[in-house]
């Protein structure tokens, strides 16, 4: 990791931007003197590696005279949307997904659908952006993705209007959206040691697993060799990739096959449970669940239900576990553990050492609570103050820090309130969603303040836009008919507020509508439009934008994956990706290019 600020692209931001101000603040924890003498900084606040990953929704805009049947599938519309991105840029496939697409610019595309569904209309297309060591990098990836999702839908090859849609819920109420991403220690001392020994003794289910499926796995093969017989199919076996596999083999044969496999990797899906929820980042689950909680009072979207109820966020709804796999069996957690079940279930069919570096102190946390900002200040703040508090834990800065009793309980009863007079349980009493953030801001302030100025970072730059971002909810909750700050700042009070231009008479799907449109990536969206007549309120320029679709950071681990999918994407060595490392060449002459450690 980088010992210098990792923010090129936004010097002028942090030259610019006032130092906060620790004026009224409680202190909290140790005297700053003693809290630099005990806790020596290496490297930067706010320098940890961090990334999105963000499942955009695709639509025909014009469907009047189009039946059902006629929509386009989801497969199609997923690859004219690669093709038009490979005309953009040089791209590789993922090694162990055919359809996932690596991109010249540090990111990967893939195709969030379910092989059975491949043949229905809709579908969401994930792109997730390069990991990076700087919120404001971060940010910048991010747009430049929002801008290739948008052109690249609008480029595509068919014969409808496609558009493109950066939500979490549709009409329907299906739930989809973001997840964020930080490299974070999975424990310290005797918690490190019990985490590796729970790895040691998953490694060891792992290969019991791998050994009991192999049958399976020949029994399925074969099927698909006498159906690919009886089909005349002229794809060879070696080729096969997983979705082939459902395509392939009768219906109630494929829905065997998982449920066949499910059930042989229970014991391993079991312990992870147990480990997610009992060993790994516990410290960071223990406080920063109220942090997220209260802040979809900050950086929530907004949503608009079937009853006409208006909520702060439609993900934070969805949630109903603070811990778990998330997709196992439909759960919908804070903290998302998806992709240890990855590296334990899934690719040990092709590397038993793909979970080495789970042994590894630092870990990738995944979170689940996430919304899909149009604002650029929430998006900024929403990843800058969780890398900032995190900082902090890691610090052992927590004194004060509120504690929530019933996260879930909580969560729900925030989102389901914009009017934000609902209190909620906490180890120091009942207090808001704002009283929460308020309290944490005021510890990063004193934490900021707290650290040697030359290891700062971008770490006052967040505090200074949290407090902005927090100063205009605080205003809205002083008077509801101050929103003028809020406006573009806040994307669930900008969406409530062009809801409330119709008028109270106005049906529910005219409402609705306003709710979708909100979130599209086109000159037709509604928060693009107004973001025509408030361009004060972008934080990232043109130029950031274009420089991060063409390359990651140099200083992120992405900047070589990015230089050898620009070297290599067509030249006649084959090169397919991981976000750790890359595969390169055939035969004897293929070798592995390993990158620098990230907590994809």
């Amino acid at each position: 990791m980088s010992s210098e600020s990792p923010s090129p692209d936004h010097s002028a931001d942090h030259q610019q931007a006032p130092s906060p101000q620790a004026n009224g603040a409680r202190a909290n924890g140790a005297d700053p003197a003693v809290a630099r003498s005990r806790f020596a900084r290496t490297t930067p606040l706010v320098t940890r590696l961090v990334g999105l990953e963000t499942e955009y929704a695709t639509l025909v805009a014009d469907r009047q005279n189009i039946d059902v049947e006629d929509l386009p599938p989801s497969q199609l519309v997923y690859s004219q949307i690669c093709e038009a991105i490979r005309r953009d840029q040089p791209t590789v496939t993922g090694l162990f997904d055919s359809e996932q697409m690596f991109l010249a610019s540090g990111g990967a595309v893939t195709f969030e659908s379910h092989p059975s569904m491949h043949a229905l209309p809709g579908g969401l297309v994930e792109i997730a952006t390069p990991e990076v060591q700087s919120p404001a990098d971060l940010l910048a990836c991010q747009r430049s993705i929002d801008q290739l999702a948008s052109d690249a839908t609008a480029d595509s090859e068919t014969s409808f209007d496609l558009r493109i849609l950066k939500n979490s819920s549709d009409a329907l109420g299906h739930v989809y959206g973001c997840h964020e991403n930080y490299e974070a220690q999975v424990a310290t001392g005797l918690g490190l040691l019990v985490y590796r020994l729970f790895v040691l003794l998953l490694w060891v289910m792992q290969a019991i697993s791998l050994v009991v499926a192999m049958p399976l796995m020949a029994i399925t093969l074969a099927t698909v060799n006498v159906s690919r017989i009886r089909k005349r199919h002229e794809l060879p076996t070696t080729e096969i990739e997983p979705q082939d596999i459902f395509e392939l083999v009768p219906t109630w044969m494929s829905s065997l096959l998982i449920a066949s496999l499910r059930l042989v990797h229970l014991p391993t899906v079991l312990m992870l449970r147990f480990v997610a929820r009992h060993v790994a980042f516990r410290v960071q689950r223990r406080y920063l669940a109220a942090l997220l909680v209260s802040r979809v009072s900050l950086c929530g979207t907004g949503n608009l239900d079937p009853e006409n109820r208006f909520q702060l966020s439609a993900k934070a709804m969805a949630i109903d576990s603070v811990a778990d796999m998330g997709g196992f069996r439909g759960e919908r957690p804070i903290f998302v553990y998806g992709h240890w079940l990855g590296q334990f279930c899934a690719k040990s069919f092709l590397s038993l050492g793909s979970t080495r570096q789970m042994l590894r102190q630092r870990q990738r946390l995944q979170i689940g609570l996430s919304d899909s900002n149009m604002s650029d200040l929430a998006e900024y703040v929403k990843v800058g103050s969780v890398s900032l508090v995190l900082d902090m834990l890691e610090s052992g800065h927590t004194e004060g820090l509120p504690i929530l009793k019933k996260p879930i309980d909580s969560l729900h009863r925030i989102a389901n309130d914009w009017n934000l007079v609902s209190r909620v349980p906490t180890h120091r009493g009942d207090m808001s969603a704002l009283e929460i953030q308020k309290e944490f801001l005021l510890a990063a302030e004193s934490f900021v303040e707290s650290t040697p100025a030359n290891m700062r970072g971008e770490a006052p730059l967040v505090v200074y836009r949290w407090r902005e971002l927090l100063d205009s909810v605080l205003a809205f909750r002083r008077e509801f008919s101050d929103v003028d700050m809020a406006l573009g700042r806040v994307d669930w009070m900008t969406k409530r507020w062009l809801i409330a231009q119709l008028g109270d008479e106005i049906e529910w799907t005219a409402r609705k509508k306003i709710d979708l449109r909100y979130h599209e990536l086109s000159e037709d969206g509604y928060y693009i439009q107004f973001l025509k007549s408030r361009p004060d309120l972008r934080l990232v320029d043109d130029e950031s934008i274009a420089r991060r679709r063409r390359s990651p950071p140099a200083s992120s681990p992405a900047a070589r994956r990015g230089w050898l999918i620009r070297e290599f994407a067509n030249s006649d060595e084959l090169l397919q990706s991981e976000w750790t490392y890359a595969m390169i060449g055939r035969g004897r002459r293929r070798r592995r290019i390993e990158f620098v450690d990230t907590p994809r």
